[in-house]
């Protein structure tokens, strides 16, 4: 008997060579839903090892990675998705809020489109500009806010490998690889989004008084976090660390403001 796989022949329950089990019969609803919990609790019981280091042990699984101890941790770039997946999902749910179904309040008179671009590609941006305009007016931007949320995940994917580039300008001595720096910011995000997502998670079982403590404790813990994460993946001084966290902080909140601007630039054209 032969893998279906890869055709190699079959010496037990699993293929030797591309690990995959051996089914002979046609998958059953049943089937999708058991590989899917044993995925989640058993095969890859390393998801819930890694979310436990990942959120406890700030900067280990950037060393462990490096270090050569991968195989008992989700990979970095699985991992991340796995989370930022989940956050984009729950922050994009509705809520109640008069807010949420109309985000943005624009008066129907208003002259807001009544603008002339003659700038760069104005052929293209001009139309698609009074087209958006207008389906501002109509909607009160629930389609812009929409448009947004599907974009932020895909300018992160920008961010992080545009922000571990400036960091090697900060690391000459140990001169540090790049991959280094990706990693230690892909690790420190899904620690961010897992906090945002036992954020709002919190929403819905706390009282709204309990919440905001909650919230405000979430938010000091990631500030020390990303603190620590930076000492122990880079190992520097005290005193160096405070001065690092500062300056690529700063950094950081410049170029996440302009991807944002920029996203939600291309959002309001895109429509």
């Amino acid at each position: 008997m032969n893998c279906l796989n890869c055709s190699a022949p079959l010496t037990g329950a699993f293929c030797a060579s591309c690990g995959q089990r051996h089914v002979s019969k046609p998958p059953t609803v049943a089937h999708l839903l058991e590989e899917t919990v044993e995925t989640l609790t058993h095969a890859d019981s390393r998801l819930w090892i890694t979310l436990r280091y990942l959120l406890r042990k700030p900067g280990l699984l950037t060393r462990e990675y490096f270090a050569g101890r991968r195989n008992s941790y989700l990979p970095p770039i699985r991992l991340y998705l796995i989370i930022s997946v989940v956050f984009f999902l729950l922050a994009s749910l509705p809520d109640n809020d008069k807010s949420a179904q109309n985000p943005i309040e624009i008066d129907s008179d208003s002259q807001i489109c009544e603008v002339d671009y003659n700038g760069p590609f104005a052929n293209f941006v001009e139309p698609r500009f009074r087209a958006a305009c207008a389906q501002l007016k109509t909607d009160n931007g629930a389609r812009l806010v929409a448009s947004f949320q599907r974009n932020v995940p895909k300018a992160m994917f920008v961010l992080l490998p545009a922000f571990a580039g400036l960091m090697m300008l900060f690391f000459w001595h140990p001169r540090r690889l790049y991959v280094e720096h990706l990693l230690f910011l892909v690790h420190n995000h899904s620690a961010i989004f897992a906090a945002l997502i036992l954020d709002t998670l919190s929403g819905f079982v706390l009282p709204a008084s309990v919440g905001g403590w909650f919230s405000t404790a979430l938010v000091v813990y990631l500030v020390w976090y990303c603190w620590r994460a930076l000492r122990i993946v880079y190992e520097k001084p005290i005193g160096k660390t405070w001065a690092l966290f500062i300056g690529l902080g700063f950094l950081y909140s410049v170029l996440a403001t302009i991807t944002l601007i920029v996203t939600g630039f291309a959002s309001f054209l895109a429509g």
